[in-house]
C-alpha cells in the first residue's frame, strides 16, 4: 500500500504544478466580479444606439453559454468597458439571433466585435482577439477621430474628389 501512496502523491504534486498555485488567478477573478456586465441589446435597441450615440459604439456578438471563446472574453471586454467609460459605448448581441446583421458587418465567428462612429461601421474584429488587442485598436480610433480632417486624411483620400 505504501507503494499507492507514494505514487498518489507524486501524481497529485504533479498535477499541483502543472495547474500552478499563485494567487494570481484568484486576484483576476475577484476583480473581474465588480465590473458591471456588458449590456445586451436587441436590433432595434442596436440600431438605435448605432444612429444616435455620440461616443463611438462597439458591438461584440456572442453567445451568453456554450462557448469558450466567449466566456473567455467575456470579463475582458467588461474590463475594456470600465477603462472606456464616457469615451466608448460598449454593448453586446447575441450572435446565433443576429447571424445576418453580424455577417453583414464583417462578424463571422463568435465572439465578433464591430466599431461604429457616427452610425457606420468602422472595423471588425473576429476572434481571435484579446482584450488588448480591442483596447488597441479603439484607442488608435479614438486618436485618429481627434485629429483634424485635413490630418486625418490618407494619401487616396486626398487625392480623390
Amino acid at each position: 500500500m505504501s507503494a499507492y501512496s507514494y505514487i498518489f502523491t507524486l501524481i497529485v504534486c504533479g498535477l499541483t504544478l502543472l495547474s500552478g498555485c499563485n494567487g494570481s488567478n484568484a486576484t483576476t477573478k475577484s476583480s473581474a466580479v465588480n465590473l458591471k456586465p456588458v449590456p445586451v441589446v436587441n436590433a432595434s435597441e442596436f440600431y438605435e444606439l448605432v444612429q444616435s450615440s455620440e461616443e463611438p459604439v462597439l458591438v461584440e456578438f456572442s453567445v451568453m453559454t456554450g462557448c469558450f471563446r466567449c466566456n473567455d472574453m467575456r470579463p475582458q471586454v467588461q474590463q475594456l468597458r470600465d477603462d472606456l467609460r464616457g469615451r466608448v459605448e460598449i454593448v453586446r448581441m447575441d450572435y446565433h439571433s443576429n447571424q445576418t446583421l453580424a455577417a453583414s458587418l464583417g462578424a463571422t465567428v463568435c465572439p465578433s466585435y464591430v466599431l461604429f462612429s457616427n452610425g457606420q461601421p468602422l472595423w471588425a474584429q473576429n476572434y481571435p482577439s484579446s482584450g488588448g488587442l480591442l483596447s488597441s485598436k479603439v484607442s488608435q480610433q479614438l486618436t485618429d477621430n481627434s485629429q483634424s480632417p485635413s490630418e486625418n486624411r490618407s494619401e487616396e483620400d486626398s487625392t480623390s474628389f
